[in-house]
């Protein structure tokens, strides 16, 4: 328990500190994001978060990771796709590159991540081909890079959607449920939200912009894979699912309507609620409680029988009941 709380430390001072050196350091109007008619904040912020805490979490692997399960495959994987996305993420933030440069690194880096999981890791190998696996993998961790990117649209709120169930994962390896490797890369990235939340409170001074949302999604993603392999493919599952299904409800909104889903929005359930009228703090508040409780449907659905569909049923009812508040203000 102890290191994994070092390793949360750690890396939320080394956020904290380096991203206000950052801050400091750099002209005020460099990766600035001005208030648009689609914007959620209402003063101009900088999207300087992932210069910040990206290497502060890469540094916390490597200096808590090699004695506690995290092995040299992994590390230098997980460097080696985290710092591609980070650097494609800041000319992004720079220069707006095409999106088919941004789909091959994130298929690339996506790639370079699972094959860090090593050859032996699988989660579904009683119905699924090695291989087969191996690219539904890839896929699935090219889809939570972006949904990281999408929903960080709204003060804390990656902190509050991302950040507390990472948390929670730290703490069911804390506790032994799941392996120490897996809570220290997910206390590492909770960690870098903790140091990132002091600027990113209302009104926010600082967003991660791509290049923290695309390297932190890859990784959380690795994290949420890590514990479905520890304890239960549904508790990789639940613990993320708000963010999973706000965007995913979004994006077949979005289609459904006939909309260009490549294109700049304001329409995720959390920002529909916010233009309706709710404050700041009643989204992001919102979305934590309900992570909180989305834990224990996590742990629920880790188990046999009538409790892991208790569980897998309540984590569905909550999430769909807050999705449905949040469009229903509108």
């Amino acid at each position: 328990m102890a290191t994994i709380i070092s390793s949360f430390l750690v890396t939320a001072i080394a956020s904290a500190v380096l991203l206000a050196v950052i801050m400091r350091a750099l002209p005020t109007d460099f990766l600035g994001a001005a208030v648009t008619e689609r914007s959620n904040h209402t003063q101009a912020a900088r999207q300087l978060g992932g210069l910040a805490i990206v290497p502060a979490m890469i540094a916390s692997l490597w200096i808590f990771g090699p004695d506690n399960g995290l092995d040299l495959q992994f590390l230098v994987a997980t460097t080696t796709a985290a710092a591609l996305l980070w650097v494609t993420g800041f000319f992004d933030d720079r220069h707006h590159l095409p999106e088919s440069i941004r789909l091959v690194s994130q298929l690339l880096a996506s790639a370079i991540a699972v094959y860090g999981l090593g050859p032996d890791f699988r989660l579904l190998s009683e119905f699924l081909p090695y291989f087969v696996e191996r690219g539904l993998l890839v896929i699935a961790l090219v889809y939570f890079i972006n949904l990281t990117n999408f929903m960080d649209g709204l003060d804390l709120m990656v902190v509050s959607g991302l950040g507390i169930p990472l948390a929670l994962l730290a703490g069911f390896s804390a506790f032994g449920l799941a392996a120490l490797g897996t809570g220290h890369l997910a206390a590492s990235i909770a960690g870098g939200f903790a140091g990132f939340a002091v600027f990113n409170r209302p009104k926010a001074k600082v967003f991660l912009g791509d290049s923290g949302s695309l390297p932190i999604g890859l990784m959380s993603g690795l994290a949420f894979f890590m514990v479905a392999r520890d304890i239960s493919i549904w508790a990789g599952l639940v613990l993320p699912l708000f963010f999973i299904a706000d965007a995913t409800s979004t994006l077949l909104m979005r289609l459904a309507a006939g909309e260009n889903i490549f294109a700049a929005h304001s329409k995720h359930a959390y920002q529909v609620a916010k233009r309706a009228g709710w404050s700041v703090w009643q989204v992001v508040l919102s979305v934590g409680a309900l992570n909180l409780v989305l834990g224990v449907c996590a742990l629920a659905a880790s188990q046999h029988g009538p409790m892991r569909i208790a569980g897998i049923l309540a984590a569905l009812i909550g999430v769909a009941l807050l999705l449905y508040r949040f469009r229903r203000a509108a």
